[in-house]
């Protein structure tokens, strides 16, 4: 099915909920509690970018006063001196505002920064926790989406707005309350207006946060087709695929355009709306005010001017916070959309008393009754098996396709936990061991290679950061991979490109054989680890794994007969039936 087509991965059911059920605003509750947990740590910094603010917005707040002055007590009087005096003081406050609105400026894009940033860690190292099945029915585009497109939408809201609103909320107040002790009637009808503008931004939150999902949805459709079709050119351009390919980019873009239309045009009315509502209100009070003026001289020209720039510095903020109100929609769809992968569960996760310390033991496993399914799957694909495999065996593993040898492998790696039944790792169930100390003891080289865009050195250096260079060369020469990897432009300095694709697949098998190899495991397992060279290598390097090995328990798994020496055990897997196979020795 193609990117565009597929169903929903199920990563939205549940977190955004409805306006006004009791349901969503739980999850609404629960959503901005989440992010307050990354707030809390830098509430320090946070407190200081408040305070310089609170200092800035009251000098601003200071000016329009200092201009009534000006004219009724300068001016006006004929006091020159006074007139000095109260210049001087709009200069120092203007100067002062400046200099504390650019560092807290500077104070708070660097918290928001580091509290973003922290959040996008989180979710990526909880990412790394999840099961393969998730990454198998989860879009990787759509994973791409969240962590990139969205939490930067997030960060632009955060780092353009937040401050922008909190400033414009204290000068409203500062304003609205002076507005107050000038004219009581004339803030009643701006309460008014506020209720009115409330009213209806409240009516349009539900559309604003439908259309602003769909459009995210729909931008996360591109990024998967685009993550998928990219990652297959050489098949698109085998079968000629590069016109429906194009046209069916050309469909999604349409449907993004249509839906960000509907949500452009839906956002304008949300601010130009009450945008209208404050011109035509500031229009009756300068028609009020004036007829007080001209007709009753109940206030001086100074409180007008003054009264006026109250006004008008009340209503930018109210202009700014409508407009910023279809930012916060978005930013919260988008805050919703990247806690829907924090909420996603781990198949396994260490025990707090979990063992961490090497046991003793040199790679003994049994099986006692084991059964698994997957958690989404209707059938067993291993059920009831047991089997012992003492410390130092040679064992091969048989079976067609579908028959659960990679399930096998998962579950001895515990990438899941058996359905039923338990493993035991040198006589200590696998779910009592730390999960990076039992990665580091069972050691898997599949057919399925997967490389960094790293060096080739770094590259077989991944499982031991510490390892030295030459453990590194050791590895390379016992996985054959030394010879080749010296024909490079660079030697092992050169970088392999993404996912290793300057190399040709047998060379990939080699460079992973060789980080398995650098691990020095308890178990090693080759799952098909040396398809991709001839017979005469694989034999060679299977001579030198035994010898190294010796000592160690070493499974190969195999559609067809392995080149070298005798197995001291061979499992043969039956092929899959609706009856899930159990392990039969050969």
């Amino acid at each position: 099915m193609r990117a565009q087509d597929r169903p929903q991965s199920g990563l939205e059911a549940g977190v955004v909920g409805s306006e006004g059920s009791c349901e969503g605003g739980m999850a609404n509750r629960d959503m901005w509690r989440w992010l307050l947990s990354f707030v809390m740590p830098h509430w320090p910094s946070l407190g200081l970018v408040l305070s310089l603010s609170l200092i800035a917005a009251g000098a601003g707040l200071a000016q329009p006063y200092l201009t009534k002055r000006l004219i009724d007590d300068g001016i006006l009087a004929g006091q020159f001196a006074v007139v000095l005096e109260v210049v001087a003081m709009i200069v120092g406050v203007s100067v002062l505002a400046t200099l504390l609105g650019g560092l807290t400026r500077y104070l708070y894009v660097n918290t928001s920064a580091r509290i973003l940033h922290g959040l996008r860690e989180s979710v990526f190292t909880h990412l790394l926790s999840l099961p393969p099945t998730f990454f198998v029915r989860t879009r990787q585009g759509d994973i791409h989406s969240r962590l990139d497109a969205d939490i930067g939408e997030i960060q632009r809201f955060v780092v353009d707005s937040v401050l922008s609103i909190f400033n414009s909320v204290v000068i409203l107040i500062g304003s609205v309350l002076i507005l107050g002790a000038m004219s009581p009637q004339l803030t009643a009808l701006m309460f008014a207006v506020l209720l009115v503008n409330a009213l209806f931004l409240r009516l349009l939150r539900p559309h604003i946060e439908r259309l602003t999902r769909s459009s995210r949805e729909k931008g996360a459709d591109i990024s998967a087709f685009c993550v998928e079709v990219l990652g297959t050119t050489k098949t698109v351009q085998a079968f000629n695929g590069q016109p429906r390919e194009s046209q069916r980019l050309a469909g999604l873009h349409e449907r993004l355009r249509a839906e960000s239309l509907r949500l452009q045009l839906v956002s304008y009315v949300a601010s130009a709306v009450p945008g209208l509502v404050l011109s035509l209100t500031m229009a009756g009070v300068f028609l009020y005010g004036s007829h007080q003026i001209l007709n009753q001289g109940s206030i001086t020209l100074g409180v007008l001017i003054a009264f006026v720039t109250y006004m008008q510095r009340a209503s930018a903020p109210m202009q700014t916070l409508l407009g910023l109100y279809v930012g916060l929609q978005r930013a919260r769809v988008c805050l919703g959309r990247v806690q829907e992968l924090a909420q996603q569960v781990p198949a396994v996760t260490s025990t707090s008393d979990a063992t961490a310390a090497p046991l003793a033991g040199r790679g003994e496993l049994e099986l006692r009754n084991v059964s698994f399914a997957y958690p989404s799957g209707n059938r067993l694909i291993l059920r009831n098996l047991s089997l012992h495999l003492p410390a130092g065996s040679r064992v091969a593993l048989r079976g067609p396709s579908g028959a659960g040898k990679s399930t096998l492998v998962d579950l001895l790696q515990r990438h899941f936990d058996p359905s039923d039944g338990a493993i035991l790792l040198d006589g200590r169930d696998l779910r009592e061991m730390d999960l990076q100390a039992l990665r580091r003891m069972v050691g898997v080289v599949s057919q399925d290679v997967q490389l960094f865009s790293d060096t080739a050195l770094e590259n077989i250096r991944y499982g031991r950061p510490d390892a030295s260079d030459d453990e590194v060369f050791r590895a390379a020469q016992l996985a054959g991979a030394d010879e080749f990897i010296q024909r490079l432009p660079q030697g092992y300095a050169t970088r392999l490109g993404q996912r290793g694709n300057s190399l040709s697949g047998g060379q990939r098998q080699r460079i992973a054989l060789a980080r398995a190899l650098l691990l020095d495991p308890r178990v090693l397992i080759l799952d098909e680890s040396t398809s991709g060279v001839d017979s005469e290598q694989e034999a060679r390097i299977h001579r030198e794994i035994d010898l190294l090995f010796a000592d160690r328990t070493r499974i190969f798994i195999s559609h067809r007969p392995l080149a070298g020496a005798e197995f001291d055990r061979a499992l043969e897997l039956p092929a899959p039936t609706l009856e899930a196979p159990t392990c039969t020795p050969a």
